[in-house]
């Protein structure tokens, strides 16, 4: 007999991956569940063999019936279109916060679940004391927490996914992509405010390693139910992720450090909220990732399998 897992966000980067992944396994249906049944992406998920349902992350009775009979579920949330819809950092956090609840309550209440993935992200304030504040981090952190306390039956059929860093940022996030330097003689730089030195965990291509980890996840619950699960195979400064964004482009490179000041300065609110990740990150020569994290070679999971952060500029570079 068949079993279904449940992807919120389906139509997105990570939901889509997870869909995508679990569309190729044998004994696997997936329900991909999303606001917008007629957007494109949903249609094309749907004649890939996806049941596609609807549901809204502020409806927690429409997210009761799209989980009924599912065996396993994805979980994702979007703090940036929160922030990018004119709300202060600190409200972005509160309404996610109340999204991700809305929806571990809904799979607390479906009886057929037997594995529930979060994806969530290491707390700032929590990983250092309260000397550092990072909204988008840390308000995924506290819903970790609420499972915990609160719903602890949910929390015992829980694996907690973490992120890193995506290659994809340097093609699709504006304050991340490098840009040709006007009269530097082809020169396209970076700025960013934290040091070329600075490291931060990695996860590979973002529309195929989400997918390949849940995979996984689900595979061993054994080692992974009510643990967190790191999706950041390399490590990389940021000079070192430049110098190989020139080697794939061809083009030559400089990175610039800036101020978190002058960052925020041109890029508002959501250069605030990078810079403070950044900043934040700088603590911590190994990554900011999990403590006592699953890696993968735990899971299983071959390296011929995740795109590193190189492969997936190549295959960027119409976007480049």
């Amino acid at each position: 007999m068949s079993k279904t897992i449940a992807v919120i966000g389906a139509t997105g980067a990570q939901g889509g991956s997870v869909a995508r992944a679990f569309l190729k396994l044998d004994g696997w249906k997936v329900r991909a569940i999303t606001r917008n049944t007629a957007s494109d992406n949903a249609k094309k998920l749907a004649s890939e063999g996806a049941e596609v349902v609807s549901a809204n992350a502020d409806d927690e009775a429409s997210l009761v019936k799209a989980f009924e009979g599912a065996t396993a579920a994805f979980v994702v949330t979007n703090y940036w279109e929160h922030l990018f819809s004119g709300n202060t950092p600190d409200e972005s956090g509160v309404k996610e916060a109340e999204q991700a609840k809305k929806l571990a309550r809904a799979a607390s209440k479906t009886s057929s679940l037997e594995h529930y993935i979060w994806s969530t992200l290491p707390g700032a304030k929590a990983q250092t004391n309260g000397k550092f504040a990072v909204p988008h981090l840390d308000y995924k952190a506290e819903v970790d927490d609420w499972i915990r306390s609160d719903l602890p039956d949910l929390h015992a059929k829980t694996t907690y996914l973490v992120l890193g860093f995506y290659p994809n940022n340097f093609a699709n996030f504006p304050n991340l992509k490098p840009f040709e330097l006007p009269g530097s003689y082809g020169k396209w730089v970076q700025i960013l405010p934290t040091p070329a030195s600075a490291v931060i965990p990695v996860s590979g291509d973002i529309n195929i390693t989400p997918g390949v980890w849940v995979r996984q996840i689900i595979a061993k619950p054994e080692l992974t139910k009510g643990k967190y699960v790191d999706i950041s195979p390399e490590i990389l400064s940021f000079g070192e992720m430049l110098k190989q964004y020139g080697e794939v482009t061809g083009r030559q490179t400089a990175y610039i450090q800036a101020s978190a000041e002058d960052f925020t300065n041109v890029w508002g609110v959501a250069g605030k909220e990078m810079a403070d990740q950044l900043v934040f990150g700088e603590q911590f020569k190994d990554g900011w990732g999990s403590v006592s994290s699953i890696t993968k070679e735990d899971l299983g999971i071959k390296d011929d399998e995740w795109p590193g952060f190189k492969q997936t500029l190549e295959s960027l570079k119409d976007q480049l």
